[in-house]
């Protein structure tokens, strides 16, 4: 049927996914940790990744950053987050990060082939993929409305929201060189896509400008953004737009 890696540092959860995923004609691969479940990806190009997120080494969110990160016959593998990490923040980060389904621990193993046969039909990944992070983004906006402090952080909160209709038109501001700096350093920690991503913005005047000029939609280029400002130590995403829009960002430092 298809090839499933399966990704896990608990022994008898792997023998559970394996003997029910086999049982449905399915070849199971499995990896105790994200490190070698990179490597297996690399090498096996699987059908399917059921992925774990608390795991020494890289963890479950490292490992789906860095495969939608990958060249495309690898990004567009369908991942399924399979975790005990059963909070609406990480529900909405997986979406949001490129996992088209979040499954929490204790699960069932009937549940779990279905979603797994899901996978294997219908749309292709990206598609599915794209649905899942509109419909996370949204469920986010609800939720930190729904957190919002008070009528003395409503114009930060705003300028927090993951709406991306409030992106478009982030203004340039003058370049604060201490953060500067600190986003130059951590550049190297960035993939080639995500660079690229950065450079696209820098050189646009919205959004949906450099979403059409890379071919992907609004919301893919949000999800991204979301990654690279963590990766940079960024606060949020307006913020990481506001530091993009200097035109700063990939000139050589002052000597």
């Amino acid at each position: 049927m298809a090839t499933v890696l399966a990704v896990d540092d608990e022994q008898d959860i792997l023998t559970i996914i394996r003997h029910n995923l086999e049982r449905e004609g399915h070849r199971v691969l499995t990896a105790p940790n994200g490190d070698r479940a990179l490597e297996i990806v690399r090498d096996e190009r699987p059908d399917v990744v059921v992925l774990d997120v608390m795991m020494p080494g890289t963890d479950g969110w490292g490992v789906l950053n860095l495969l939608k990160a990958e060249r495309e016959e690898l990004a567009t593998i369908p991942v399924l987050m399979l975790t005990a990490r059963a909070a609406d923040e990480d529900r909405i980060r997986g979406g949001i990060e490129g996992a088209i389904r979040y499954l929490t621990k204790p699960f069932s193993p009937r549940d779990l082939c279905n979603e797994v046969a899901a996978a294997l039909e219908g749309e292709a990944e990206p598609l599915k993929r794209r649905k899942v992070q509109k419909e996370s983004l949204a469920q986010l906006a609800r939720l930190e409305k729904r957190t919002a402090p008070g009528p003395r952080r409503k114009a930060e909160d705003a300028a927090a929201s993951p709406h991306v209709t409030r992106l478009e038109h982030v203004p340039g501001a003058e370049a604060d060189n201490y953060q500067l700096r600190s986003v130059r350093d951590h550049l190297d920690q960035l993939s080639p896509k995500q660079v690229e991503l950065l450079r696209a913005l820098e050189g646009s005047d919205t959004v949906s400008q450099a979403a059409s000029d890379l071919g992907v939609s609004r919301s893919n280029v949000y999800a991204s953004l979301r990654r690279i400002s963590r990766k940079l130590g960024v606060r949020s995403v307006p913020e990481l737009l506001a530091i993009v829009r200097t035109g700063e960002l990939f000139r050589p430092s002052p000597a």
